[in-house]
């Protein structure tokens, strides 16, 4: 790149990042993750090392964490509370120690190596020894006041020994018992579940209510302390005192004398992760001794003593405490193995599953087994392997049931499957699995209609169908919902009010929330678009005119024969006009017309992604292939009109090589659909 194409990325990169960062810090909501933040805030960081007059004060490098939100008072701190430096490998690190050495002058460095904390950064104020104010990190200089949610959180002093003006630092998290304890009350009453204990903790604490953060559990660890009027010698000694005065301060902490003790405590804590009672997502690196610390300084957004060493992509060890054949929304019949709780990313993970019948027995997991867990793309538990010199004596192979595990109908399985299928359609197993398709958040996306209600409302008779949903008010005037184990009013208000607002729903939506074998998000809006209405959708749906399809460039032979077979069934086409409407009775829902795309460039085209991005991710690569009229698949084959690779492009690109396929870069699919430096 020449400087006008550097400039240019610098200021996306700014523009991005500065976005992250306040869904991160004002919003709780991450809209990426660690590592792909990591990477744009590190690409930026090479373009202002090449073009320093790049960087000015707007610059992400210069700012630490996000402005204050509106909605709070604003407490400025004493000093500022700097981020950290990140390292992400043992060179990172020398690099790091070497840098310590050369600006003190000391050639014996000790470090304290402590847990970086996946939570929220706040600084507690005292004066005479109470507790006077309590505020978030912001921007580094100016914080939100949550004075009065801090004195809900048990086990901050409300007092303390010392006289003295000073502030407490530390982080806010929840544990992974009281998360999980948390998401076990928010599902039963219907409420949104948070992602992890990060975003848990940082919701909480940072609540206009502080009635509502009292009712959740919080964790304050402190680390160090900023005063004026008193000071320490070590950092062992600051976390001693902080001890003394009351504060919950880590266990999991190494006094260390060189690199090498540091290193070796750094990969014990990093392979017991998952047993932690925290989140952690690294170790920070500090100098012991405080006066060098103060030599040391900072710059204009990290300290010079300390640094964070990241740990790579989780993996855990668990135990499979059972194995169950689950059977979906299509009959698919899918072994999965129920897990000893374990978080991997901030995320707990009870279940994998284990595919199918093949993909088990090549796997040989055993109920009983301790394997390896990782979460495939950060998203879908996978289990890697068992450890099999950790296998029990008695543990047997899994037996694959011949007959369906709900009602007893006889499993089938086609010679081009890999699946086994229970292909009784009135089998409750799949009306449950498909009445949670029907509710999910890219269908007609119900709050409060979570896996766990959909069942109890099924198993009481008040929702057996789609159609059922939009009677619930109805019904609940002879049940009563509100008088029911976890329930309440306001949650089964709320209920209400959320299927009156999904009575309105985009055509493309509604045919992916009717849950055809095949047709998924991209197929249904392709579809959607080709009807353009629900009256054409319908007509064709009632004379299983699937041979319409054909039309639809991407839609081949066995769509159409799923999408016939679908609609030859009486309960779905009942489903179908009762939701819907037939032109002669009012249906439950409003259909709207399908929207129109302005730009069809890639119409008809099934695309394939392959490696990774620098400007957008796997899932953003789908939505614009689909906005721009193509289909994103996840596989090469003959049928694949474009192949758009990545950096560390593999078996896909190979493949696509070997078939001829029309291959391009990241940037020639955005200069494409004109979407490149815009």
């Amino acid at each position: 790149m020449n400087y006008s194409d550097k400039k240019k990325r610098h200021a996306e990169l700014t523009k991005a990042l500065s976005s992250y960062s306040r869904q991160y810090y004002i919003f709780d909501d991450p809209a990426v993750s660690d590592a792909e933040y990591d990477k744009l805030y590190n690409e930026l960081l090479e373009i202002e090392r090449e073009f320093p007059e790049l960087k000015s004060s707007k610059s992400p490098s210069q700012k630490v964490g996000a402005a204050a939100a509106k909605s709070f008072k604003k407490i400025r701190h004493s000093a500022p509370m700097l981020s950290l430096e990140n390292a992400y490998d043992e060179n990172d690190i020398s690099d790091f120690v070497d840098r310590v050495k050369k600006l003190s002058g000391v050639e014996e460095i000790e470090f304290v190596l402590e847990p970086k904390f996946d939570g929220l950064s706040a600084s507690i104020a005292y004066k005479n020894g109470v507790l006077v104010s309590a505020a978030t990190r912001g921007d580094g200089f100016v914080g939100e006041d949550v004075t009065q949610n801090i004195l809900t959180v048990d086990r901050i002093p409300k007092k303390i020994e010392n006289p003295a003006a000073l502030e407490v630092r530390g982080e806010i998290v929840m544990l992974k018992s009281d998360f999980q304890e948390l998401n076990e009350l928010r599902e039963k009453s219907g409420e949104k579940l948070f992602a992890n204990p990060r975003n848990a903790a940082a919701g909480s604490l940072r609540q206009l209510d502080s009635a509502i953060t009292a009712s959740r559990k919080l964790t304050f660890f402190a680390y160090s302390v900023v005063s004026d009027e008193i000071s320490f010698d070590f950092q062992t000694d600051a976390s001693r005192t902080l001890k003394n005065w009351g504060f919950v301060v880590s266990d999991n902490v190494a006094l260390c004398k060189n690199q090498s003790e540091a290193f070796e405590f750094y990969k014990k804590t990093e392979e017991r992760r998952a047993e932690l009672e925290y989140d952690v997502d690294g170790m920070v690196y500090k100098v012991n001794d405080l006066s060098i610390q103060k030599a040391l300084g900072a710059s204009a957004k990290f300290p010079r003593h300390s640094i964070a060493y990241k740990f790579p992509a989780e993996k855990a060890r668990t135990t499979v405490l059972s194995i169950i054949a689950q059977v979906g929304r299509t009959g698919a019949v899918t072994p999965v193995a129920e897990l000893k709780p374990v978080t991997i990313g901030g995320v707990v993970i009870s279940r994998a599953t284990l595919h199918n019948k093949d993909e088990l027995e090549k796997l040989d997991v055993r109920v009983g087994d301790r394997v390896v867990l990782q979460r495939a793309g950060d998203v879908i538990p996978q289990i890697l392997y068992p450890i099999l010199e950790e296998r029990p004596e008695n543990a047997v192979p899994f037996v694959f049931p011949t007959t369906c595990p709900c009602c007893g109908s006889a499993l089938v399985k086609e010679e081009d499957e890999a699946a086994v299928r229970c292909v009784n359609l009135n089998c409750e197993a799949q009306s449950v699995e498909r009445l949670i398709h029907f509710v999910s958040k890219l269908a007609f996306n119900i709050d409060g209609l979570g896996d766990q209600n959909i069942r109890f409302l099924f198993e009481k008779g008040i929702v057996k169908s789609p159609s059922d949903i939009f009677r619930i008010e109805e019904k609940n005037l002879e049940f009563r919902l509100e008088k029911s184990d976890g329930w309440g009013k306001q949650s089964v208000e709320n209920l209400f009010e959320s299927i009156n607002a999904a009575k309105t729903i985009p055509l493309d939506r509604f045919i992916y929330a009717l849950g055809i074998p095949q047709i998924g998000r991209a197929v249904s809006k392709l579809i959607a678009k080709f009807f353009e209405t629900y009256a054409a959708f319908l007509d064709c749906a009632k004379n299983r005119e699937g041979e319409r399809l054909k039309g639809i460039l991407g839609i081949g032979d066995s769509i159409i024969n799923d999408f016939n077979s679908f609609f030859a069934n009486e309960n779905n086409m009942k489903v179908l006009i009762e939701l819907g409407g037939d032109g002669i009775s009012a249906g439950l829902v409003a259909v709207a017309n399908a929207e129109k795309s302005e730009n069809e460039t890639l119409a008809g085209q099934t695309i394939v992604f392959t490696g990774s991005f620098e400007k957008f991710s796997r899932e953003e690569a789908k939505s614009l292939a689909e906005k721009f009229g193509g289909r994103a698949t996840a596989s090469v084959s003959a049928k694949t009109s474009l192949v758009v690779a990545g950096e560390n492009a593999g078996k896909k690109l190979d493949q696509a090589k070997k078939l001829g396929l029309k291959i391009i870069s990241e940037n020639e699919f955005l200069e494409m659909i004109k979407l490149y430096g815009e």
